[in-house]
């Protein structure tokens, strides 16, 4: 299974949107499933003000890259695709669901790092 869609599969089961880039991307990322899981946990649901599925791209592209360079490339990215990159603004719009942010941060992570 590529990428994307395990992590569109991982929101579709118990994951949150952030935990279920992550943990598509862990090996990326260098870490295990379990640690990207926990790593995950606290981005989801706009806690971080940004979409989950966002952040968790931002995680993997800084652990690529090892610095944050590509961070606003990223961004608008996914801004051009979504409408916008707050989870809230997402949300009170109707821009797409969530299982929607996390394919198209998936997307646009795996065209970036791959």
């Amino acid at each position: 299974m590529d990428k994307v869609s395990q992590a569109v599969e991982n929101m579709r089961g118990p994951l949150s949107c952030s935990q279920s880039v992550l943990c598509a991307f862990c090996d990326d990322a260098k870490l295990t499933f379990d640690e990207a899981k926990e790593i995950g946990a606290p981005y989801s649901g706009g806690r971080k003000i940004k979409c989950g599925a966002v952040c968790a791209a931002e995680i993997v592209l800084s652990a690529v890259d090892g610095n944050d360079s590509r961070h606003a490339e990223f961004e608008d990215k996914f801004r051009e695709n979504v409408g916008a990159i707050n989870c809230r603004e997402i949300r009170s719009k109707n821009l797409t669901p969530c299982i929607g942010c996390v394919e198209t941060s998936a997307k646009i992570l795996d065209e970036m790092i791959h």
